[in-house]
């Protein structure tokens, strides 16, 4: 049974008997933590968001709809919403890259970073505002596809890829030396 027979099986199972979704929290449970952890770097608080996205993915499971789409990203939607809620009430956007993951994005964005233009990148991730911050982390960070970011955001596949490329487009002119 390849992953997404599994996911729906599990699913039909959990939607009778909500004892069956243990195979999905399992399942899921380290992406989601991971997610999560990554834009808290508190493990108290990222155990209690993941585990409020679970309880919330759980109960909500009955209006789960795949729409051709992963379970997982249903799962990323969730938690992007908890994340969403404390950070509202804490004020903040952080972002935390890898030098890998910054990697990938400055080649989509065609762009050559040695170690100056590494710090001018972050100092240009740290001026976009929290939506587009969250669009980045889920692409780069996470490897969402844009079919999932889209689910994610709430948008079609095609908007996912046009915000994206409009978030790095801005990041190249906050990278472009000023005369």
């Amino acid at each position: 049974m390849n992953p997404a027979e599994k996911d729906h099986h599990d699913i039909a199972a959990a939607k009778t008997d909500p004892a069956c979704f243990a195979p999905l929290y399992e399942r899921y449970f380290g992406d989601i933590f991971r997610f999560i952890d990554r834009r808290t770097s508190d493990r108290d608080l990222t155990a209690d968001l993941t585990q409020q996205s679970f309880l919330k993915a759980m109960l909500g499971l009955e209006r789960y709809e795949p729409r051709g789409l992963p379970f997982r990203a249903w799962l990323y939607r969730i938690a992007l919403n908890e994340l969403r809620m404390h950070w509202r009430k804490k004020k903040e956007v952080l972002i935390d890259m890898s030098y890998a993951e910054v990697r990938g994005m400055t080649e989509e964005m065609g762009l050559q970073m040695d170690e100056t233009e590494m710090q001018r990148l972050s100092v240009a991730l740290s001026r976009l505002d929290e939506e587009r911050a969250r669009l980045i982390e889920l692409r780069y960070m996470d490897g969402l596809s844009f079919a999932e970011l889209g689910q994610v955001l709430g948008v079609g596949e095609d908007a996912a890829k046009m915000r994206t490329h409009r978030v790095l487009g801005l990041l190249r002119t906050y990278l472009v030396p000023r005369s």
